[in-house]
């Protein structure tokens, strides 16, 4: 009898005649006391020191990052990340080490890297870490060519971005900062971050309060193999399957939080999409695992055989290969 009321229940769940797609879970965004950082040096940062390469791969253009060649030849930047980590501990925020987590992806790819190809180590180390944020250091010292000491100046930015937004959250920056009497820069940026760290921390702690109510915010963005002969006007039941993408956001979205950016019979996107910030396990909930629960929605709900090519924390890529046969 149990085994009979279960398949009863699937068949409710999972019918192509049925209004819902299968839902994901829980649509509210879980609590976490304080929020997880990793530092890193801007990619401003990285061009002046030689060590971001401009790749274009059939008219997209991306970035090759060498940090573990900055680290070694530029030590001011080791040190740099290091003040700026010891500063943000001090504040009681959680710190993911971003030169040992490089040491590991660096030698699981190694060879990828012998049969020559080419990864996105930032994007890498994101999805590997998944931190709440990202603190961005970009600096320049210009010595006083004048000055027998070697005195100068320093201009610096610390930035505080969404990670599945890439928008910043909150910023420090400073001009002509005294470099005189063979101060270093790391101690000079502990300094200065120690002094502005309050209203620093109080942005950060502001926007991750937001995000534990109101979701983390993504992009989504729903196609179909041109080859698949499938349109996103085709029947899924009594509805159509780009309806049913849209219901089941609404019933998996935080508030029913999103906003249609393109629809045609090929393709629909969405941008403010609102997803919760962990899943049942207290783990972080990101675009791939939204789009990895729509993905097994489409599959039961309508028959689709689907491929999650989500790269990054917070775009989430679905295509409509064909149906199951």
């Amino acid at each position: 009898m149990k085994n009979i009321l279960l398949l009863v229940v699937s068949a409710i769940l999972f019918s192509c005649s049925n209004n819902e797609l299968p839902e994901s879970g829980e649509n509210s965004a879980n609590s976490q006391s304080m929020p997880t950082i990793m530092v890193f040096p801007s990619d401003a940062l990285l061009l002046n020191m030689g060590f971001l390469r401009e790749i274009q791969n059939q008219g997209t253009i991306s970035y090759q990052r060498d940090y573990q060649q900055a680290f070694i030849k530029n030590p001011d930047v080791k040190f740099a990340i290091a003040s700026l980590q010891e500063e943000f501990a001090k504040n009681g925020f959680r710190l993911e080490d971003m030169e040992q987590q490089l040491k590991q992806i660096t030698n699981n790819n190694a060879m990828d890297e012998a049969n020559g190809i080419v990864r996105d180590i930032k994007t890498e180390l994101l999805n590997t870490v998944r931190p709440d944020y990202i603190i961005e250091l970009d600096y320049n010292n210009v010595v006083n060519t004048r000055s027998r000491n070697g005195d100068g100046s320093m201009t610096f930015t610390i930035k505080c971005l969404d990670v599945y937004t890439n928008k910043a959250v909150a910023s420090i920056s400073k001009s002509g900062v005294d470099m005189s009497g063979g101060v270093d820069m790391a101690s000079k940026i502990k300094e200065i971050i120690g002094e502005s760290m309050s209203d620093f921390k109080s942005q950060i702690i502001s926007h991750f309060d937001d995000l534990k109510k109101n979701g983390v915010e993504i992009t989504l963005r729903v196609a179909a193999n041109g080859v698949s002969g499938i349109a996103l006007d085709d029947d899924c039941g009594d509805e159509e399957i780009g309806e049913k993408i849209d219901l089941w956001l609404k019933q998996n979205t935080i508030n029913q939080a999103f906003k249609m950016v393109k629809n045609t019979d090929v393709e629909v996107s969405y941008t403010n999409v609102r997803i919760k910030a962990r899943d049942d396990n207290g783990m972080k909930y990101t675009a791939y695992d939204f789009a990895k629960d729509l993905k097994k929605g489409l599959k039961k709900g309508c028959g689709l055989d689907v491929n999650n090519s989500t790269q990054s924390l917070g775009d989430a890529l679905l295509i409509i290969e064909s149906t199951l046969n």
